[in-house]
């Protein structure tokens, strides 16, 4: 697929392209770019989570990412802000 990819993507976006994948859920930026030019439609954990809350799945996406937000994972102040305000939880 591309010679940025890192083994695990690259079998990822090949499952993706085998089972015929709506999305591919990845996180890693790189391995977002080498999707894209692959015409290979991604998804994050953050929109997964969107997506749970506007299928009524989840409640809300606020305690979720302060779990995430106590891991090491790094969200920065802004994609958080982002995500709560298209969540409709800005104000909570």
């Amino acid at each position: 697929l591309d010679a940025y990819a890192d083994a695990g993507e690259t079998q990822a976006m090949l499952l993706y392209k085998e089972v015929a994948a709506d999305y591919l859920l990845i996180d890693d930026k790189r391995g977002r770019k080498v999707a894209k030019i692959n015409q290979i439609q991604t998804i994050g954990s953050l929109g997964v989570l969107l997506q749970a809350k506007r299928a009524g799945l989840i409640p809300s996406v606020a305690p979720l990412l302060a779990q995430i937000s106590a891991t090491p994972i790094f969200m920065n102040a802004d994609l958080i802000k982002t995500v709560l305000d298209l969540a409709g939880e800005s104000g909570e």
